[in-house]
C-alpha cells in the first residue's frame, strides 16, 4: 500500500468547559464522533491528570486519534490523522465543534506519507522516492474525493490544463496526454502486425483508449480497477478520452486486472498502463506481481502478438530493473525507450516486448 495519510491538528478554543474535565464524557464524545464519521475504534486508552486535564486516545481501523483538554483554559487540542477518505476526518471534527460549542476553531491538515506536506488549497505535491517532489499550482479544484481504492483529485492548472492524480501521484493532463499516449502506441502501430483484438490494462482516464481506437481494431477491452476514475474522466478529462469510451468497438472490465487474466482471452495487443503500485489492490509485493502479471499476459497474446508498458520515471532504477529481468524472463526482443514528459518534469521510461 502506497504510505499516504491525512492529519488534522485541531485547537478548539473557549469551549464549554464543564465536559473537559471529565474523562468518562470525553470519551463517550470521541467514540460517539468516530461513529458518526465512519470510523472504526479498535481501542480506547484515558487518563485524568491531577488536579486537572484529560487525554484520551483512540486506537481506530484506520489510524489513530488523540485529545487533550485544558479545562482552565477551556480549550481542547485534537489529532486525527488517518488513511482513508479525508472528508470523515472533516466530519469528526465538525461533530467534535458540534459538541464543544467553540468561540473560535484552528485547524493545519498536513499530508503525511513518502512526503509531509502542511496542506494548501492552491497547491498539490506529487511526491518521490528518489530525491525530489514536483509541486503544481491549482488554479482551480474540479473533485477531490476517496474512492474504494484511492484518493482521486483533478485540478486545472495554468500551464498543464486539467490533471489527474491518483494518491497525489500525477496520471495524465490535457497539456501533453498525446505525448505519453504515443509512447505506448506508436510501437503497436509499427509492430507489422494486424491489431483486431487489444486490451489495455488501467488507463481508466480513457486517453490510450482514444488511440488506440484510430487504428482501427476490431475490439478493446480495458480493464480498470476503478470506475469512480472512468467515469471522471468522462465528465472531466473529455479532451483527453473525448467520445472513446461510447465507441461500439470497446468493452470496459471493471475488476483487478490479476482476476480478468485469469479468464480465457486472446489478444493481439496489449497496452499496461497500470499505477506505480498495481500489487497494492492485490496485495501481492511488486516483484512477484509483476512474474505473475507477465505469466498471464503471455498466455492471453495471439503468435508474435505485443506488450506495451509504461515503468515510471528514469530516477526509478530498481523498479525498472525489476520489470526488465520480468520482461526477460518471459518475452522476446524486449526494448525500452525513455521520452520527456513536460507536465511529469522528468524523462518517462516505456518498455515493449514481442511473444
Amino acid at each position: 500500500m502506497i504510505p499516504l495519510g491525512h492529519q488534522h491538528i485541531v485547537e478548539f478554543l473557549n469551549c464549554d468547559s464543564k465536559i473537559l474535565n471529565d474523562k468518562e464524557a470525553l470519551e463517550n464524545l470521541l467514540i460517539q464522533a468516530i461513529d458518526k464519521s465512519e470510523l472504526h475504534v479498535e481501542k480506547i486508552i484515558s487518563h485524568k491528570f491531577d488536579p486537572v486535564g484529560v487525554t484520551v486516545l483512540a486506537v481506530i481501523s484506520e489510524s489513530h486519534i488523540g485529545i487533550h483538554s485544558y479545562p482552565e483554559s477551556k480549550h481542547l487540542s485534537l489529532d486525527v490523522f488517518t488513511c482513508t477518505d479525508p472528508e470523515k476526518n472533516f466530519r469528526f471534527i465538525e461533530y467534535f465543534k458540534e459538541k464543544l460549542k467553540p468561540s473560535s476553531v484552528r485547524l493545519v491538515q498536513i499530508q503525511r506519507g513518502d512526503s509531509i506536506e502542511i496542506n494548501r488549497d492552491d497547491w498539490i505535491t506529487s511526491s518521490s522516492t528518489y530525491g525530489f517532489d514536483v509541486r503544481y499550482h491549482v488554479k482551480e479544484n474540479l473533485y477531490r474525493k476517496e474512492s474504494k481504492f484511492q484518493l482521486i483529485e483533478i485540478i486545472e492548472n495554468e500551464n498543464f490544463g486539467r490533471m489527474l492524480f491518483l494518491d497525489r501521484d500525477l496520471q495524465i493532463s490535457e497539456y501533453d496526454a498525446h505525448l505519453y499516449n504515443e509512447q505506448l502506441v506508436k510501437p503497436v502501430e509499427s509492430a507489422g502486425i494486424a491489431v483486431k483484438n487489444a486490451a489495455i490494462m488501467g488507463g481508466g482516464d480513457g486517453g490510450i483508449l482514444n488511440s488506440v481506437l484510430k487504428l482501427n481494431p476490431d475490439y478493446v477491452t480495458l480493464i480498470d480497477i476503478d470506475e469512480d476514475v472512468i467515469n471522471l474522466s468522462k465528465k472531466y478529462l473529455n479532451k483527453i478520452c473525448e467520445n472513446a469510451f461510447e465507441d461500439p468497438r470497446v468493452t470496459i472490465h471493471i475488476e483487478d486486472v490479476i482476476k480478468f487474466i485469469d479468464g480465457e482471452h486472446k489478444f493481439d495487443a496489449i497496452i499496461c498502463d497500470l499505477t506505480m503500485h498495481p500489487g497494492a489492490f492485490s496485495g501481492i509485493e511488486h516483484k512477484d506481481f509483476l512474474n505473475l502479471l507477465f505469466t498471464k499476459i503471455k498466455n492471453m497474446m495471439n503468435e508474435n502478438g505485443i506488450l506495451t508498458l509504461q515503468c515510471g520515471g528514469e530516477y526509478e532504477k530498481e523498479n525498472t530493473e525489476l520489470i526488465k529481468r520480468a520482461l526477460t524472463n518471459h518475452f522476446v526482443e524486449v526494448k525500452f525507450h525513455t521520452s520527456f514528459i513536460p507536465s511529469f518534469c522528468e524523462n518517462w521510461v516505456f518498455a515493449e516486448a514481442r511473444k
